[in-house]
């Protein structure tokens, strides 16, 4: 058991434990501020130092699950039950999509893999700086489809779901409240069958990456803590705008990566 430990530890550099536990407790503050991005912040930095994408997306997944739950439970009298099961459905169905896809992307290069996930980023960033919302009381159903077929796929591609949920959330005449307690929930609910596919997907690959988040919990657990002091008292709109610079920084780097790295 010490030996199978002692691989564990090994299969990561020494720097990319510390990238691992730094990143991953900022994108727990992240997470806790606002109700969403900690895999648009965590998982490209992860990608971009070499730690490949499923491992990268279970470790977020891993931690960002407990996150959620406690979330979801504390923010629960907000939300009513029509409001949640067809988009929380609809994820589901774009779940499998999504992991097939990072499950046929393994095999290429990471180069390109950090490229893909740069690009996703980046469009999914500008998408949030430009969209000029028009508060309505119900989403139209087929915008509604596509929004959580959208997030699902994207959920079990990169770890990446939350972006088109908060499109959707911003678009409706909610409550601050109201618009967590929805992030929260519908991300929850995402756990159970991304842990059932990346466990039939991956398997034993995933060793590391359980190690990690492991270890990377109670650090993470603090961030989220902190998150959550923070959206209180900060100004949303400027940690809002804060959040999306530097994720634009990140996105940019992982699109140049080969360049940046001299490849």
């Amino acid at each position: 058991m010490p030996e199978y430990l002692a691989q564990l530890v090994a299969h990561y550099s020494p720097f990319q434990w510390a990238l691992i536990v730094v990143v991953l407790s900022l994108g727990s503050v992240i997470q806790g501020a606002v109700g969403f991005a900690s895999g648009l912040f965590s998982i490209p930095l992860l990608v971009v130092f070499n730690i490949p994408l499923e491992q990268a997306a279970a470790i977020n997944f891993l931690l960002t699950a407990m996150q959620n739950f406690f979330g979801a439970w504390k923010l629960r009298a907000e939300l009513r039950r029509d409001e949640v099961i067809l988009p929380m459905v609809l994820r589901w169905v774009g779940i499998p999509l999504g992991v097939f896809a990072m499950h046929r992307t393994s095999s290429l290069p990471p180069t390109v893999v950090k490229q893909v996930i740069g690009l996703l980023l980046l469009v999914t960033v500008i998408f949030m700086w430009l969209w000029r919302v028009k508060h309505r009381e119900r989403i139209p159903l087929p915008a509604t489809v596509v929004t959580f077929l959208t997030s699902g796929f994207l959920l079990g591609f990169a770890a990446i779901g939350g972006a088109p949920m908060v499109l959707y959330v911003n678009t409706l005449t909610w409550s601050a409240a109201k618009c967590r307690a929805f992030l929260f929930l519908l991300s929850a609910t995402g756990v159970p069958p991304m842990a059932v596919l990346l466990a039939w997907t991956f398997g034993a690959q995933l060793l590391p990456a359980v190690a990690a988040a492991a270890v990377a919990m109670p650090f993470c657990w603090m961030g989220v803590l902190l998150g959550m002091r923070l959206g209180r008292l900060l100004d949303k709109r400027l940690f809002r705008t804060l959040t999306y610079g530097l994720l634009t920084v990140i996105a940019v780097s992982s699109v140049l990566s080969p360049w940046l790295s001299g490849r």
